[in-house]
């Protein structure tokens, strides 16, 4: 749904963070930095830059458990989905400047996909703003988190995928949200993109 720029300019999209105790203890403490670059993206970005960052860096996560150089896998390699259940590849082309680390893949997403630079993203995760945008961030997401594997609200109102995932699964529950969310624009009078056409109603003369 958001690879489509007229969507993603049309709503006003937020994505926050678990980033408490549990979360720490289940995906290491490099959590707290991969959480902090993403925020600082989103909270001094516009939202048609923030985004592709945040999913550029989604795409090569498995590379975001290292902090020094990874012999391990490449971003090539993270990015085919070969280290995900299912299986499941990113979007992006990348190439040979893309260095397997979370370094590396935050310099690769923001030079790929924003106007802003690696440096000011790395002084922003080390500030006091960062800190708070932290926990204001894991606040709102322990509030509404169910436990389920995926779930997004659309203008207050909860949609989860709460069974076990599987690429048709994923694909249904995504279809469903790109569909609600077509509907909810054209319920507040906001102009629907053309990407929404397949969702909605049209009468014919």
């Amino acid at each position: 749904m958001l690879a489509n720029d007229d969507v993603l300019e049309a709503i006003d999209l937020r994505v926050d963070y678990l980033g408490g105790a549990a979360s720490i203890e289940e995906h290491g403490v490099i959590l707290q930095s991969v959480n902090k670059y993403e925020l600082c993206a989103e909270a001094t970005l516009p939202q048609t830059e923030w985004w592709p960052f945040v999913h550029c860096m989604y795409g090569l996560q498995a590379c975001l458990s290292y902090e020094a150089d990874a012999s391990v896998m490449s971003c090539a390699e993270a990015e085919s989905g070969a280290d995900d259940d299912l299986a499941i590849a990113g979007t992006d082309s990348i190439g040979d400047d893309c260095v397997c680390t979370l370094e590396g893949v935050v310099d690769y997403c923001a030079t790929m996909h924003t106007s802003t630079t690696f440096d000011e993203l790395a002084a922003c995760k080390t500030s006091e703003r960062a800190d708070e945008l932290y926990k204001q961030s894991d606040d709102r997401a322990e509030v509404v988190n169910g436990g389920d594997p995926l779930w997004v609200k659309i203008n207050g109102v909860e949609y989860s995928y709460s069974s076990n995932e599987t690429v048709p699964g994923l694909a249904a529950w995504a279809t469903s949200v790109f569909s609600v969310t077509c509907q909810a624009l054209a319920a507040n009078e906001i102009a629907s993109p053309d990407s929404c056409a397949m969702f909605l109603y049209r009468e014919t003369a």
